[in-house]
């Protein structure tokens, strides 16, 4: 078991002795379990099952950095930013220095940012600075993997259909 992983353990085990919401017949065994139940329906696909027992765990126990980062990558991974951005922000409010979590952050971050430069251009006049502002920040976040992988599964049009700079 890794340290990371006895850590968690022991953050359960120490909020199982005064927690209601769980048997205590179970106890850590119990948590251990959903934990793992949890993770192997986030990588089958499951989202709808992996987030209620995400959530459970969270729910458990509060302040488990790594609950709240599995629960904003399930977030991240389903479309939903300012979920994952508010469960990437307890995850690091638990553990600052979890560069996995500061990370995921910063690409959702990222894309939001991404996705509003394109609202923003399709808006914009050609005329308009903001216009040519937005394609150009568009473009170049358009050359991270990050953003590139994410066009490449949902390209985003702007107004009627044309891309950013008017492009179809």
């Amino acid at each position: 078991m890794s340290i990371r992983n006895c850590a968690t353990v022991a953050v359960w085990c120490a909020a199982l002795a005064g927690c209601a919401v769980i048997d205590n017949s179970g106890g850590a065994n119990d948590l251990l379990r959903i934990q793992r139940e949890a993770q192997a329906a986030f990588d089958s696909g499951e989202d709808a099952r992996a987030e209620t027992l995400f959530k459970a765990l969270a729910r458990a126990v509060p302040n488990d950095a790594e609950t709240w980062l599995r629960l904003g990558n399930l977030y991240a991974r389903t479309n939903n930013p300012e979920q994952a951005v508010d469960a990437y922000m307890k995850s690091l409010s638990l553990n600052s220095s979890d560069s996995r979590a500061w990370n995921n952050l910063g690409i959702v971050r990222l894309r939001q940012s991404w996705a509003a430069l394109i609202r923003a251009n399709s808006l914009s006049d050609p005329k308009d600075p903001a216009f040519a502002t937005s394609s150009e920040i568009v473009k170049v976040l358009e050359t991270l993997p990050s953003i590139a992988d994410l066009k490449a599964a949902k390209p985003l049009v702007g107004a009627a259909g044309a891309g950013v700079g008017g492009k179809k």
